[in-house]
């Protein structure tokens, strides 16, 4: 007797990089397969798997370990997506089973994910109502208005740029069966419009009143800052020229809090980049907020306040200054869920009266 084949509506590996090859393969759309290669191994690095060949040492000798590397060479001719790559001398397998989750990556790069899951199933003749509707709880926790904000972006700006119109119109049909009303033009900072006189304004910032406005918590100004010398004490891997790199430095770090904790009524106008390696999850940054969070403030109900707050300052939380749903969504991925690869001894930052 033959059985249907369970549909597997998550965003999984082996499935997107066998899909992505078929692309290739066929050149029925322009694909760029290295953009796509690219994209994949960032998501398994920041997936927090353990490769499944690791460099030896300069005393070892290892005869498997260079039959990798001469495969890896010969892969190298190749258009297509490779079954395995290599990081910083480690190997990692790309023919296996891997669900993807958005705690782990970007939003651009789960952008490109998202939409390669979207064609794919749409290759294979699935519904996609249903894996749309799975994705919502899969990722999103349930939160309607953040998905909805996340598939608009898509719809209008696909990070692929080759979205069928089929599917942007599967895409649309559920925005609009879910009576999801949200105005893209509307959730950008710069947005303009002209007066009478025919000069140009700025409309009013959807945070204009927090701005100026302190967040009034239990930890002084010293413990907080102490709090956050993780970001520059805290040396977490080599960069290729074999010195350790901090996430930020002691200046970057006085700067974010030379106001104390008070969100600023201009964001930072360039903002501090976090250099993040690519072993290091973004992850462990978001504990930090949360941990502050949860230790600092009185009512436990002004999470978002905090994310604006680091928002003003840091590159990599300033999509939260785009939009309400912007925000709530960012907020929302901020919790207590500790990353395996969090070696960091957070009682040595944390204030001893709060232990």
């Amino acid at each position: 007797m033959n059985y249907p084949q369970e549909i597997d509506y998550h965003i999984e590996l082996s499935a997107l990089k066998n899909y992505a090859n078929k692309l290739i393969e066929s050149k029925v759309i322009p694909i760029n397969a290295k953009h796509i290669f690219d994209t994949l191994k960032k998501a398994v690095i920041n997936s927090e798997v353990v490769p499944f060949l690791k460099k030896p040492t300069i005393q070892e000798t290892d005869g498997y370990y260079d039959k990798y590397l001469r495969l890896e060479e010969e892969n190298k001719s190749s258009n297509m997506i490779p079954d395995f790559f290599n990081h910083e001398g480690d190997f990692y397998d790309m023919d296996r089973n891997l669900n993807f989750s958005r705690s782990y990556v970007n939003d651009e790069t789960f952008k490109i994910l998202f939409a390669l899951k979207l064609m794919e199933l749409h290759y294979s003749k699935i519904n996609l109502k249903e894996f749309i509707d799975f994705q919502l709880y899969d990722n999103y926790n349930g939160n309607k208005e953040a998905y909805g904000y996340f598939l608009q972006q898509l719809i209008a700006k696909d990070s692929i740029s080759y979205l069928l119109p089929s599917i942007a119109k599967e895409l649309q049909q559920w925005i609009k069966v879910n009576e999801i009303n949200i105005d893209l033009s509307e959730n950008e900072e710069d947005i303009k419009i002209e007066n009478e006189d025919n000069i140009s304004e700025t409309l009013v910032d959807y945070w204009e009143t927090k701005k100026n406005q302190k967040i009034d918590g239990k930890m002084s100004i010293d413990e907080i800052r102490h709090l956050f010398s993780f970001l520059y004490k805290e040396k977490i891997e080599k960069s290729s020229n074999d010195e350790f790199k901090t996430l930020l430095t002691i200046e970057e770090v006085d700067l974010i809090f030379s106001n104390g904790l008070v969100i600023p009524a201009k964001p930072l106008e360039k903002k501090l980049k976090l250099r993040i390696p690519p072993r290091f999850p973004k992850k462990i940054i978001d504990y930090a907020i949360y941990k502050f969070f949860s230790i600092n403030s009185y009512s436990q109900r002004d999470k978002k306040d905090y994310v604006l707050f680091f928002a003003n300052y840091i590159e990599d939380y300033e999509s939260a200054l785009n939009s309400k749903i912007a925000l709530e969504s960012l907020a929302k991925n901020i919790t207590g869920d500790k990353s395996p690869r969090d070696k960091i001894k957070w009682d040595d930052y944390i204030p001893k009266r709060f232990h």
